[in-house]
């Protein structure tokens, strides 16, 4: 989110502006001098009012509240929030640090500057500690847009009094994550002399002094690997402050990578792409009176930049006002009057519209409940912010106005070195207008990095979570571009799952290693089916249950509705999900199901690559057994004893049975003796022998593993047939395969021999394994 109607991306005031955008802007004089009416500079106390300096370590922590002077981790702690579930299971920490950077050498004693944060600890450790420092943009704009409206563990129900729900698949799943407000004076942060900042270089020296004294209370994170995410303006921001961290010594952070989403980056590229996405999207028509006003907008913009910015634009300043009126014109050629009020494109969202002048900044509609609940005082005590004063607001404009960063280059100027060192991750949501996808993608293309320009022979691949296809992604040289669809200017808040699954998969964490080694243990009592613990459906039946009978398959999980809080406890939809989504049942319990599914395709298809190198080999076919059901435990090669699958799908589904030796059947076994052998389990029919019940799938890899290793190998007489015995030899297998399948008539003993019918289900799960 940002400040004023548009981006609050403030520059001077600037004669070529015109009337549209000198109506849109105060006065930047009037700013300052009323921000200074607001915060008088602080008067020159009396020594009985300072309290000793006892400690030249800490002489910059005058008071106890500044940078926790006697104070550890355990004074930050926030046991809970007004309004949390009884039943919450956060750990969360808050509070005030000082962050005004040393002046020659020495700690600044004059400053008052105090950065706000709020950390919430991970649920789960993924293969390593990960933190994540998440910035709104703005600039002037609080990073409780993040927490309680994007990736946080809360959520403000509507309506609702100040009641929070607690979500499933917040980012801090697997991740500390931490929310800065900053610059000073940005949400509950404060400063109690004129001490606004102008200049990102400035902006990123608080956020390291912060990050140093914030290391010596919770010295634990200094080892972590560490990663910068937000979004807006915070892409100005965060390649600021990762290069500050990277040039310091005065901070051990681990910086991995950084992640900047729907960011204002680079002017030179991003102004003139507003027209053609609004095109594109829309929002305006090609050939129209509003284009044609919007199109001189334009190219006058083109022109002054090109005259001003110098080769490749690198003199250009990061707000241009002149270009400002080109969005400044789409949002106007879009006012129409609907019930007597004038209604205008939503800047932030296309699909949406929103009173004129806001033309977005109403949106979303939790922003209505965030304000009244984070000024309420029993709110702010519990999150330790009761220095702040007077009410929180969404994003300070005397921050805004005074950010107007006059002797700072674009962070695009910024990247090519980044990415030298680090990852660096661009994703866009689709729907967004302010801060467009068609901007970033021309800066990734015209950036030059890492020997090459732009994406060279880099292909952009579909991006598929739980079932639906979420965007595509492109990767190449450090730099990883997503573009979300479906989304917003705040991507996670439209689309939860896919914004999570994007982040882990930036950061390379490993989910089963989170749910430990006994999360790949399958084990079973009695007649059940061998299981990892945990694995069911919500409704609290066996997930290979659900396999055995047929009534699930993979093609079909994880359709679960968006429309709902991403994983809300409680929430009754949820029920209606599949087995599969990883958010139903708690994180824990979607791992074990995501094991299980992969376990079972590896199975699978070491059964099926045995089986058809075996009949390959042999030339001979797999039979259905009369009375057996016509899934993977009719398959019987004959001749030869080898560890198989039994059971995959008996009755039609496509559950797993034990495995084990054949038991000595071969083709002089009678039917009869083989199915007693079968229902006593001596065959690996069943459950499996109770002496391979947690090796049974190691046991099977394996021997599909070396048979398929010493077939590779295995000189057959079948080299030596001429070739139209081959080919016929091929076409029998091929038909046999087909009937395996269930896609041409049935072999023999059929369904006519008493054997169990193919379902649509079996069938189609079949056919979802194959793909």
């Amino acid at each position: 989110m940002v400040a004023g109607p548009h981006r609050a991306r403030l520059s001077p005031p600037d004669s070529q502006r015109g009337a549209l955008w000198e109506s849109r802007v105060p006065d930047l004089a009037s700013v300052i001098q009323q921000a200074r009416t607001l915060h008088p500079p602080r008067q020159a106390s009396s020594d009985s009012d300072e309290e000793p300096v006892l400690d030249p370590e800490k002489a910059d922590c005058r008071r106890e509240a500044r940078c926790g002077a006697g104070m550890s981790a355990a004074d930050f702690f926030i046991p809970s929030l007004p309004g949390q579930p009884a039943d919450a299971t956060v750990t969360m920490y808050g509070g005030h640090i000082a962050s005004a950077p040393p002046k020659n050498g020495s700690p600044d004693t004059e400053s008052d500057a105090h950065l706000y944060f709020y950390l919430v600890r991970n649920r789960h450790i993924a293969d390593t500690e990960r933190t994540l420092l998440w910035f709104n943009g703005g600039p002037g704009c609080s990073s409780f847009d993040g927490g309680l409206m994007e990736i946080g563990p809360f959520r403000l129900a509507p309506h609702g009094d100040g009641k929070l729900v607690e979500l499933e698949g917040a980012w801090n799943e697997y991740a500390n994550v931490i929310f800065i407000d900053q610059p000073v004076g940005t949400g509950y942060s404060y400063m109690s002399t004129n001490e606004y900042l102008h200049d990102l270089p400035e902006a990123a020296d608080h956020v390291v002094e912060f990050l140093s004294k914030f290391y010596k209370i919770f010295p634990e994170f200094a080892n972590h690997d560490t990663y910068i995410a937000g979004e807006s303006y915070a892409g100005q921001y965060i390649p600021y402050i990762a290069r500050a961290i990277l040039e310091t010594t005065r901070i051990p952070t681990r910086l991995k990578g950084i992640m900047i989403g729907n960011g204002w980056i680079d002017p030179l590229n991003q102004y003139p792409a507003y027209l053609d996405f609004a095109l594109q999207a829309g929002v305006i028509k090609e050939g129209s009176e509003a284009e044609k006003k919007v199109r001189k907008a334009h190219d006058t913009c083109v022109t002054r930049m090109k005259m001003d910015g110098g080769i490749g634009g690198k003199r250009l300043p990061v707000h241009i006002g002149y270009c400002e009126l080109i969005l400044a014109g789409i949002t106007d050629s879009t006012i129409q009057s609907v019930n007597g009020q004038n209604m205008c494109v939503n800047n932030y969202d296309v699909r949406l519209t929103d009173t004129h002048p806001a033309c977005g900044m109403n949106w979303p509609p939790d922003v209505h409940d965030l304000a009244p609940y984070l000024s309420r005082e029993d709110v702010k005590t519990a999150f330790h912010a009761t220095r702040h004063e007077g009410p929180w607001t969404e994003c300070n404009g005397q921050v805004g106005a005074n950010f107007y960063t006059p002797n700072s280059l674009p962070s695009v100027t910024l990247l090519p070195d980044l990415l030298t060192k680090i990852q660096v991750m661009m994703f866009a949501g689709a729907e967004d207008l302010i801060c467009n996808h068609v901007g970033i993608e021309r800066m990734i293309e015209n950036l030059h990095w890492n020997g090459a320009r732009g994406w060279e022979n880099a292909t952009e691949e579909e991006w598929v979570v739980n079932g639906r296809t979420a965007g595509t992604w492109t990767t190449s040289r450090n730099m990883t571009y997503v573009k979300i669809l479906e989304a917003s200017h705040m991507v996670p808040y439209d689309q939860p799952l896919a914004a999570h699954d994007m982040f882990l998969r930036f950061v390379g964490a490993s989910l089963l290693s989170a749910a430990g080694p006994a999360a790949q243990v399958p084990s079973r009592i009695g007649n059940e089916i061998p299981a990892v613990l945990g694995s069911t459906r919500p409704d609290g039946s066996s997930l290979n249950s659900t396999l055995a009978d047929g009534s699930s398959t993979l093609g079909s999980a994880g359709q679960m509705d968006d429309s709902v809080l991403s994983g809300s406890k409680g929430d009754s939809s949820l029920s209606d999900g599949s087995w599969w989504s990883p958010l139903s049942g708690g994180a824990v319990e979607g791992l074990a199901h995501a094991s299980s599914a992969i376990v079972l395709v590896l199975l699978m298809g070491a059964a099926l690559g045995g089986f058809l190198w075996y009949r390959r080999r042999t030339g001979l076919s797999g039979r259905r057994r009369a009375g057996a059901g016509k899934g993977w435990a009719s398959l019987t090669p004959r001749g030869k004893q080898h560890a198989r699958a039994q059971n995959l799908g008996r009755g039609g589904g496509q559950g797993m049975g034990g495995v084990e030796d054949d038991g000595g059947l071969d083709a002089s076994t009678t039917e009869d003796e083989r199915d007693r052998r079968l229902r006593a389990g001596t065959s690996g029919g069943g459950g499996g022998g109770e002496e391979q019940d947690s090796h049974e799938l190691d046991e099977l890899m394996r021997s599909s593993h070396a048979q398929s290793r010493q077939r590779l190998f295995d000189v057959e007489d079948e080299e030596a047939l001429d070739a139209g015995k081959r080919r016929q030899k091929e076409r029998r297998d091929l038909d046999e395969e087909a009937k395996v399948f269930g896609l041409g008539d049935d072999d023999e003993g059929g369904d006519a021999s008493g054997g169990e019918t193919d379902t649509i289900a079996d069938k189609e799960g079949r056919r979802n394994w194959r793909s």
